[in-house]
């Protein structure tokens, strides 16, 4: 029985334990170690010798999984004056006729399930837009509002002294275009007065 417990404890300092491991990692390199025995005595004596590291494998608490990394962080690459990094949406985001003038808009959240946009190019920025006029009205002080036939309303700003005069028996258009620093210029069937506009909708 001395000679199947020697050989027991010989099994067990076959190979050295690594520096600094865990109850765990002792007792894995220690049942590797027995099951290396040939005598069946001495495996079974080497099984018992683990007894002690087994309790204290189980007493170790279970480590808690790591923490998602954070994800990266992306590099805002537009100069000081884009009117993005001013009012929160790029001009270069406006790319339909539709978007156009939209950054003072709340954007509207996507619907449930939408894919997400493919990384493609991004479509050429629009300057200006050329559209049918639908409807028009002037408050008290001769400020004009204009209902776009793509949906759009557009105001005339307060700080702003021009008239505008449009034709009331045949149809409007008016170009709106980007001003300086996210403002917009519209002129009335392409006349030589320019109006400072922002748009509601």
């Amino acid at each position: 029985m001395k000679i199947v417990r020697a050989t027991a404890l010989a099994a067990l300092m076959l190979l050295p334990s690594a520096a600094g491991a865990g109850p765990r990692d002792d007792l894995i390199d220690g049942m590797a170690k027995c099951a290396a025995v040939a005598d069946n005595g001495a495996r079974l004596a080497c099984y018992d010798a683990l007894n002690p590291q087994l309790k204290a494998a189980q007493a170790e608490p279970v480590p808690p999984p790591a923490p998602p990394a954070p994800p990266p962080a992306v590099a805002d690459n537009r100069p000081w004056y884009d009117p993005g990094r001013i009012f929160g949406v790029s001009p270069g985001e406006q790319t339909t006729p539709q978007q156009f003038g939209g950054e003072n808009l709340a954007a509207p959240p996507p619907p449930p399930g939408t894919p997400a946009a493919p990384q493609n190019a991004p479509p050429p920025e629009l300057d200006s837009i050329t559209v049918g006029v639908t409807d028009y009205s002037f408050n008290p002080y001769q400020k004009f509002l204009v209902i776009l036939d793509n949906g759009q309303i557009w105001q005339q700003l307060e700080s702003d002294s021009g008239i505008a005069h449009f034709d009331k028996h045949g149809k409007n258009t008016v170009t709106i275009s980007r001003g300086f620093i996210g403002s917009y210029n519209l002129e009335v069937n392409d006349g030589s007065a320019i109006f400072k506009v922002k748009r509601l909708k």
